[in-house]
């Protein structure tokens, strides 16, 4: 019987000293049509999809080149113009697989659409649009607050976020209405009844299950219009950006400990501050919380509207985890898309503001790598980057998979890891970011040390077998 001092799911050991970054954008692209979304399909061919708005998808190859022919044109079935149009894609995480993806659009009843897509059978680089299932159709009362974005998180379901309904101040307070779909974060399982209507199931552990005064489908309320969230690759935590009614705009913070059920507080609060003294005067339901009170989860950031250090639309981004700027690591960055002002938070609750970075940027994206991207809606697909430093990330993931270790292992961007180290043994991994595995032991009376360097090619002191991958 082996006696172990770690033992868990996963381990992640990066970087996290944060030094004031430098963010810039890069050109990458251009001359696309409202470009609303970025996304990768996670099947190792290094492929950017760019959503745009009128129901196009186009491929953009690792140099930045586009492909001649669009993945999908449903720009027939779209309704498109102001807050509609094809808003949101996804990428099933088996994708490589199974070939499914997910997009949201306006459909042409001004509704909002969720709907399953197959890749084509006869090319992986064209989608099969008869292969569309509709997992969900909401109704939209109002053109705008349409909301758009689709994730998956480290659980594996679904998240959709939703609009409030549109017109101003949410005048019916959807976003506290518990048994409607607007103005929430829903979760889904998407592997539940893969081949019958509806082609999703609810997730045993969602927070509402049982209580009938919520659908089920709700993780979390209290949403105006969340324009972009992501999921940190590292941490599992869920980041959205609400855009603000009159005054302010807003990130939100969910841990991945998170059992969901909080209240983001639309539209009785805007941000920290109160939007509706009296919710339940003429709109709310009975028994909606009024303003400051304890039940709403609060953002973890908030801004203005000017356009010197604010703005007036939130857009979204993510947590840096690529490899080639480690100044960013770990910063949530974002933008807004009025005041062309682009933010890094960081874990220590500091921000940094950058104006007039590109123009109108609609949304952000993550390559299979980690690094990021952003859209401008006029048509350029920019790259992340930080002025500072900049890597060489050629060298791949460097696997582990030795059943005893020995020695020091470096690699420049990160070491996965299965082994043991065994008792007597002392091993030391040298890398940026470094990932332990469920299946990682240190033995008593052993040693382990993790060094974080991004700076160091891949070895091993001894003859131990390594494998690259």
């Amino acid at each position: 019987m082996k006696n172990l001092i770690i033992s868990f799911f996963l381990i992640f050991i990066c970087k996290l000293a944060y030094a004031q970054p430098n963010i810039n954008l890069s050109t990458h692209a251009t001359s696309f049509n409202a470009p609303v979304d970025i996304v990768n399909a996670g099947d190792g061919t290094d492929r950017l999809f760019i959503v745009e708005q009128a129901g196009i998808i186009e491929i953009l190859d690792a140099n930045g080149t586009q492909f001649p022919t669009p993945f999908l044109n449903i720009s027939s079935d779209v309704s498109t113009g102001g807050e509609r149009g094809l808003l949101g894609m996804v990428f099933h995480p088996n994708y490589a697989t199974n070939g499914f993806f997910f997009v949201n659009y306006t459909n042409n009843s001004g509704d909002t659409r969720i709907s399953r897509f197959s890749v084509s059978t006869s090319s992986p680089h064209k989608a099969d649009p008869a292969s569309e299932k509709i997992l969900m159709t909401i109704s939209q009362p109002f053109s705008n607050h349409n909301a758009g974005d689709l994730a998956f998180g480290p659980d594996g379901y679904l998240y959709i976020g939703t609009g409030d309904g549109g017109s101003g101040g949410d005048p019916q307070c959807y976003a506290q209405t518990n048994d409607e779909l607007l103005g929430k974060m829903l979760r889904v399982d998407v592997d539940q009844n893969v081949n019958t209507a509806p082609y999703y199931g609810i997730p045993p552990s969602n927070p509402f299950i049982g209580n009938t005064d919520y659908v089920d489908e709700i993780w979390a309320t209290g949403l105006r219009n969340p324009w972009r969230y992501s999921f940190d690759r590292v941490t599992g935590d869920l980041w959205i950006a609400d855009v603000g009614q009159n005054n302010w705009e807003e990130v939100n913070k969910q841990d991945a400990s998170s059992t969901g059920g909080e209240d983001y507080g639309w539209k009785v609060m805007e941000g920290n501050n109160c939007f509706d003294f009296d919710p339940i005067d003429t709109d709310c339901p009975s028994g909606t919380p009024s303003c400051f009170d304890a039940s709403y989860t609060g953002p973890v950031f908030e801004y203005a509207h000017n356009v010197t250090n604010g703005g007036e639309s939130i857009t979204g981004g993510f947590v840096y985890r690529g490899c080639a700027f480690p100044e960013l690591e770990g910063y949530y960055i974002f933008a807004d898309f009025s005041s062309d002002n682009v933010w890094a938070i960081d874990g220590n609750g500091n921000n940094y503001i950058f104006n007039n970075l590109g123009s109108s940027i609609s949304t952000f994206g993550e390559d299979e790598d980690g690094e990021m991207y952003a859209a401008s809606y006029g048509g350029t697909i920019y790259r992340v980057t930080e002025t500072t430093t900049q890597l060489d990330c050629s060298c791949p993931v460097n696997a582990i998979n030795d059943g005893n270790l020995s020695g020091t292992y470096s690699a420049q961007n990160t070491i996965l890891s299965t082994g043991t180290v065994a008792a007597g043994q002392s091993v030391v991994f040298n890398a940026n970011c470094i990932e332990l595995t469920s299946d990682f032991e240190v033995e008593l009376n052993a040693e382990f040390c993790a060094e974080i360097n991004p700076c160091a090619p891949f070895s091993n002191t001894n003859t131990s077998t390594t494998e690259k991958k």
